[in-house]
């Protein structure tokens, strides 16, 4: 499979990542599942091509938000098919993409 679609986190959506919910302040782990996450995820899934998730340049990478996006997406899915059509990229900090990883094979550890 290959990559057909990027979302580069730090230009659209925001450089700095909030906590789990909403009500926790702006730039959620629910709200980039919202609004970015969910519906690219879907069609990456539909045409059956892998979504990058471009960490570079996005400061901050709480467990609250991870899992307050992966983990959903994990659990609405299932790790094996979020993991089939995501890759996550940071070339500056590897260990968020061991982060995300870790939370989208156990959302329900978070």
């Amino acid at each position: 499979m290959e990559i057909k679609d990027t979302i580069m986190v730090a230009t659209e959506f925001g450089d700095t990542a909030g906590a789990r919910d909403y009500e926790d302040g702006d730039f959620s782990g629910k709200e980039f599942y919202d609004k970015f996450l969910l519906p690219r995820f879907k069609k990456a899934l539909e045409g059956n091509y892998i979504l990058l998730i471009n960490l570079n340049g996005f400061w901050g990478w709480p467990s609250s938000f991870v899992s307050g996006s992966f983990g959903i997406l994990s659990k609405q899915f299932s790790s094996e098919i979020v993991l089939k059509h995501i890759q996550i990229k940071c070339d500056s900090n590897p260990m968020k993409e061991e982060k995300a990883k870790y939370i989208i094979q156990n959302p329900d550890k978070q």
